[in-house]
C-alpha cells in the first residue's frame, strides 16, 4: 500500500538557524518494525530523508555540509541565493540544485516572504560530486499517449546534461492535464516518492484508490503498478523522487 502524508501533518522544529523543518517521509528503521511517532512515516526502501523546508525572509541557512550524502533542494515557492562551495548563484521557484556530498552549502532568503523548498537527502559512498543548478522550464517535455507531459530533471552521472546523480535514480517534474490521466505504470525495482506541487486528483495503486492533493507526499514501494487520474479542471502537477 502507498503511503501518503501531507508535509502539513508533520511537527515542524526549527533547524539550520532560519529554517522550519517539516518531516515527510523516513528510512524504515533498520531491525524495528516503524512504530512509534518518531518513525511513523519510516517506510523508505531505498530513498532517504524527504522533507519540507522553509527559510525566513531577510534571514539565511547555516553554513553547512554533509559527508557519505547527496542533497536537494527543490524550490517550491520563492526566490533567493544558493552559495555552495565559493559559487554564489540565484535561485528561484521550479529549480532543481543538486548539492555534492561533503561540500558546504548555505541558502539565503532576502526577500520578506518565506522560502520554501524541498530537501531531498540520499546516502552515497564517500564525498564528491558537481554542483548543479536547473530550472524545469529549461528541460524539454515529453508526453506519455494519455494525458500526462514529464520532464526530466536529473538523471545519473553518466547522462549528459542534468547527468549528477550518484545515488538517486533521477528526480523528474510531472503534469496531467485536466480530466485525463497518466499510463499505466510499475515502479519495478524503483523506491519512489511523488510529492504533489499543485491541484488534486487520485492515485490508483494496485487497485487502491486514494485521494492525493498538494503538499502530499507519496511513498510508492518497488514493485507498484499504478496511475493517477486528474479530474479537476486545472492541471495536477507533481515531483518524482526515485531510487534503484
Amino acid at each position: 500500500m502507498p503511503t501518503v502524508v501531507n508535509w502539513r501533518e508533520a511537527q515542524p522544529v526549527v533547524a539550520h538557524d532560519s529554517a522550519i523543518v517539516w518531516s515527510c517521509l523516513q528510512p524504515r528503521p533498520v531491525g524495528g518494525d516503524g512504530a512509534g511517532q518518531s518513525s511513523q512515516h519510516g517506510t523508505l526502501e531505498k530513498l532517504g530523508v524527504f522533507t519540507v523546508h522553509a527559510v525566513q525572509g531577510r534571514k539565511q541557512s547555516d553554513y553547512h555540509k554533509h559527508e557519505n550524502r547527496e542533497q536537494l533542494y527543490y524550490i517550491i515557492d520563492g526566490a533567493g541565493q544558493i552559495l555552495c562551495g565559493d559559487v554564489l548563484s540565484p535561485v528561484e521557484e521550479g529549480d532543481i540544485i543538486y548539492l555534492p556530498s561533503g561540500q558546504y552549502h548555505q541558502l539565503f532568503n532576502p526577500a520578506e516572504g518565506w522560502l520554501l523548498h524541498h530537501v531531498i537527502n540520499m546516502p552515497v559512498d564517500g564525498d564528491g560530486g558537481r554542483f548543479l543548478s536547473r530550472n524545469w522550464r529549461d528541460a524539454a517535455p515529453v508526453g506519455d499517449g494519455l494525458g500526462a507531459v514529464r520532464w526530466h530533471l536529473l538523471g545519473p552521472e553518466a547522462e549528459g546534461e542534468g547527468g549528477c546523480l550518484r545515488g538517486l535514480a533521477f528526480i523528474d517534474r510531472e503534469m496531467v492535464q485536466p480530466r485525463r490521466r497518466s499510463a499505466e505504470r510499475n515502479s519495478q525495482d524503483l523506491d519512489q516518492i511523488y510529492y504533489i506541487l499543485a491541484g488534486e486528483g487520485t492515485l490508483v495503486a494496485n487497485g487502491k484508490v486514494t485521494a492525493v492533493r498538494e503538499g502530499d507526499a507519496i511513498h510508492l514501494l518497488p514493485g507498484t503498478t499504478y496511475h493517477i487520474t486528474n479530474g479537476d479542471e486545472t492541471w495536477l502537477t507533481y515531483l518524482i523522487v526515485a531510487a534503484r
